[in-house]
């Protein structure tokens, strides 16, 4: 695959100022105003159990991403679909500066969505209705997976097909879930989220990819069928492998802060950390016994006196909890509703939930 002439840069949606994001709401409305809102909600229900519970799932989403922004860009060239980035935000995931009138708005008023970017849209598919969110918990959403537990998942796996596991019936799950209406239909993709979401997962991706991943590509797919680098993807036909490099083909961008690519021991995962909070994290997570980095956060076993200081430009991790001086809260869990229209495998969902909870449970024993 060739270069890209033309690379843009994908951002958080809360480091945009009030004119970058004034000119981004433009574009979207433009774009919903043409149609494309319904084409990708249809397209994304069409294919829904091709590109959920297998080994489709980031490759995929990672192409259906490219698309709306390359449609964006036929608006505006510089157009780079921005990520949320939900690990600072999963203590209390209704409170997040995203969803206030200045950005995408908040929960639905009667169910439909009124203020914000997509306020009082009537959507097309699969039939005229208002953009609905229904937070699952009344005005409050259920906590979501703490950037600690995501980077245990990254440490811990692999091969793609364990952590896709982990991270769909993580973050995949609880955010869709948490904000509910669209969001947690077949049509998704109807809400803004959506493609804030899958930009964050995407970006970490990238981020696994960087540490030592860039060509793992293994598991199944819908029909059980092995999915290696030159599997076809549904709906684009085009192989897995044109999606594994950013910068090359046409996965012409690249998200703010990089990837670290030098380093396995850089916690870069969430993007604008509190100073104080992330040193205070990187302490914490080098303090634990010796056995529970091991166990949980392996590229730092045998590390325990690191300074845990940023390297080679990335960012370090936010503790969300360690801000909060607070334990770390129980994620929610995906409900029976979710698990069989995704068509997952129970027991792999339960394994994963039950690992999310000892998680929790060790480290707050471990007085993290």
């Amino acid at each position: 695959q060739g270069g890209c002439s033309h690379t843009v840069v994908r951002r958080d949606i809360t480091s945009l100022s009030a004119q970058e994001w004034s000119r981004m709401a433009s574009v979207i409305q433009r774009m919903k105003n043409d149609g494309w809102f319904e084409y990708y909600a249809n397209i994304h229900n069409r294919e829904f159990g091709n590109i959920h519970g297998n080994d489709n799932f980031f490759p995929w989403h990672r192409r259906f991403l490219r698309d709306f922004e390359e449609v964006g860009q036929r608006y505006d060239s510089n157009f780079a679909v921005p990520f949320w980035d939900e690990l600072r935000d999963s203590r209390n995931p209704a409170g997040s500066a995203v969803l206030t009138p200045r950005l995408i708005g908040g929960n639905g008023f009667g169910s439909c969505v009124r203020d914000g970017l997509q306020s009082g849209w009537s959507m097309g598919f699969p039939s005229r209705h208002c953009l609905v969110r229904s937070f699952d918990s009344g005005n409050q959403m259920q906590s979501w997976y703490s950037p600690e537990y995501i980077f245990s998942i990254m440490q811990r796996y692999n091969d793609m097909h364990q952590f896709r596991e982990h991270i769909e019936y993580s973050l995949h799950g609880s955010v869709h879930l948490g904000m509910g209406g669209d969001m947690s239909t077949y049509w998704s993709a109807n809400d803004f989220a959506f493609w804030l979401h899958h930009a964050n997962l995407d970006r970490l991706w990238d981020q696994w990819q960087s540490w030592g991943h860039g060509s793992t590509m293994d598991g199944r797919n819908q029909n059980g069928n092995a999915v290696t680098l030159g599997s076809s993807m549904p709906h684009y036909g085009e192989p897995v492998s044109s999606t594994m490099r950013l910068g090359s083909g046409r996965m012409c961008f690249q998200y703010a802060g990089g990837s670290g690519r030098r380093s396995k021991q850089a916690m870069s995962l969430v993007t604008q950390p509190l100073r104080d909070a992330a040193g205070e994290a990187d302490a914490g997570l080098h303090a634990l016994p010796e056995r529970m980095r091991k166990k949980w956060f392996p590229l730092l076993a045998g590390n325990a006196h690191a300074t845990g200081a940023p390297m080679n430009g990335t960012r370090s991790i936010q503790s969300v909890s360690r801000a909060s001086g607070k334990p770390l809260p129980y994620p929610g869990s995906l409900t029976d509703m979710w698990v069989t229209m995704h068509g997952f495998d129970r027991k792999a969902v339960e394994r994963v939930m039950a690992e999310a909870r000892q998680f929790v449970d060790e480290m707050n024993g471990a007085k993290y």
